[in-house]
């Protein structure tokens, strides 16, 4: 049996779809939605994921009148999918000219990209997964895809989570041609909780309100209008019933509705699905994707703090800071705001991290410092920051040692649980190599290796530990 979606692979169609597959399924990708469809439609036994509506976005319009088109396939299965949206790019360094993706894509992170890279113009392409095709090979062009795209098509992650919205989520119906003797669709044999309706009015004053009132009771969820196509300024209705919480048999809900609308149409039935923030796969495998990305992230920091290091202390370009322990600076990124966060990482920046890098006395022209210091705050705040994910990812392998640490409530357990010295003596290793690639002396990669040592992975570590036992 195939399952279709819209390709290539590593969109985010194709990674609903390997999560909402039957056994024995094949995926097999297609170039539009109109293929989707026509291919599932022809196919009895075949069946389709695609996306019906993103929180930030709101509803793929496209989806919607290929589904009213499409009487045989109804949604038996609805899958509601966290969006991270990252920018991809070739390397660190080349300035970014371009920034490619989905149209949908680009849209849900439109505000965050005009801050960041203001001037840089968003290009639409067929998929997320084809932008960063197309980025792997040109240096100047970045992709807005997800975080597994860009192992795939060997790219660095520039920035992640540029999507304006926290909580951005996009819906994915599951797709099957309708079978009479089927008594629903749901998954798992679980009852629907909801119904999708396609309903279609006279165009006269007071028909809408018609179509509304044997809905009264029951709790609509949904909404949305789309023109007939042929009938000019005429439109048909989507709406979306809660019928698990309602008194009313479906049955009796769509009989009323068609004494008083010109068509009504079950589109389908179902329950929704909500997958938590890390994908309900998430293990090892997950865990290493991040570890990579953790190595992009390490990658930009080191650039970042080679190029203060070649700078000297310039004490007199700074306001007096105190000095911060990094349990304190852990608590302000598990919990704090961004306001709080910035505050606990200047402190920790100037007392500590700089006079690792740099040596006493000032420079000619010691203004120039302060560029590098900015470059290197904000690597040192996205690296921080991730550590929050990677710790998702751990609660749901639930390996036994740290769900064992987190229930004695000590934070020195928790912090053993989480030490994976193999993959922390990596990362030593990793910034020293790097820092003696760009340029730095023995000792001073050294110091960075220290740096890292001594604060940097305490600090990340600390930012799960409170993660784990503050939740």
């Amino acid at each position: 049996m195939t399952l279709y979606y819209l390709g290539p692979e590593e969109t985010f169609s194709h990674r609903a779809a390997t999560r909402m597959a039957k056994p024995g399924e094949t995926l097999t990708p297609c170039a539009d939605f109109r293929e989707v469809f026509r291919k599932t439609a022809a196919d009895p036994d075949a069946a389709a994921v695609v996306p019906f509506e993103n929180t930030t976005q709101g509803n793929v319009t496209e989806v919607m009148d290929l589904l009213a088109a499409t009487p045989t396939l109804r949604a038996v299965a609805c899958r509601a999918v966290p969006v991270h949206q990252h920018l991809l790019s070739k390397d660190l360094t080349t300035p970014i000219a371009r920034i490619l993706s989905k149209a949908e894509a680009l849209a849900q992170c439109r505000a965050t990209l005009a801050r960041i890279y203001p001037g840089v113009p968003l290009v639409p392409v067929s998929s997320t997964a084809e932008a960063a095709r197309l980025a792997a090979c040109d240096p100047a062009s970045a992709a807005v895809a997800g975080e597994t795209t860009a192992k795939r098509y060997g790219l660095v992650l520039r920035r992640p989570d540029v999507q304006d919205a926290t909580g951005n989520t996009t819906r994915f119906f599951r797709l099957e041609t309708h079978r009479p003797e089927d008594a629903h669709g749901g998954p798992a044999d679980l009852p629907p909780t909801h119904a999708l309706l396609y309903a279609t009015i006279d165009d006269r004053p007071g028909s809408l309100l018609e179509l509304l009132t044997p809905l009264r009771g029951i709790d609509l969820t949904l909404i949305q209008s789309r023109p007939i196509p042929g009938e000019k300024w005429k439109y048909a209705f989507f709406l979306e019933l809660l019928i698990g919480a309602s008194s009313q048999p479906l049955a009796a809900v769509l009989g009323a509705l068609k004494a008083v609308a010109r068509e009504v149409r079950l589109l389908g039935s179902y329950s929704i699905t909500t997958q938590s923030t890390v994908p309900d796969d998430a293990g090892t495998t997950a865990l290493s994707s991040l570890r990579a990305m953790i190595a992009d992230i390490d990658s930009s920091l080191l650039t970042a703090f080679a190029a203060r290091s070649r700078f000297r202390l310039n004490p007199g370009l700074y306001a007096h800071a105190e000095a911060i322990d990094i349990d304190t600076l852990a608590k302000a990124f598990a919990h704090g705001d961004a306001t709080t966060q910035t505050r606990a990482l200047r402190r920790f920046y100037l007392t500590t991290v700089v006079p690792y890098l740099a040596l006493p006395g000032d420079d000619p022209e010691p203004r120039e410092a302060l560029h590098a210091d900015s470059d290197a705050i904000a690597a040192l705040a996205r690296r921080f920051r991730f550590a929050a994910r990677v710790i998702a990812r751990k609660r749901v392998e639930q390996a036994p040692s740290l769900r064992a640490a987190a229930e004695t409530g000590d934070p020195a357990k928790v912090e053993a649980a989480l030490l994976n010295e193999a993959v922390e003596q990596r990362v030593l290793e990793r910034a020293q190599t790097y820092a003696l690639r760009e340029g730095l002396t023995e000792q001073h990669a050294k110091q960075l290796s220290w740096l890292y040592r001594d604060y940097l992975l305490p600090v990340s570590r600390l930012i799960q530990v409170h993660l784990v036992l503050d939740q």
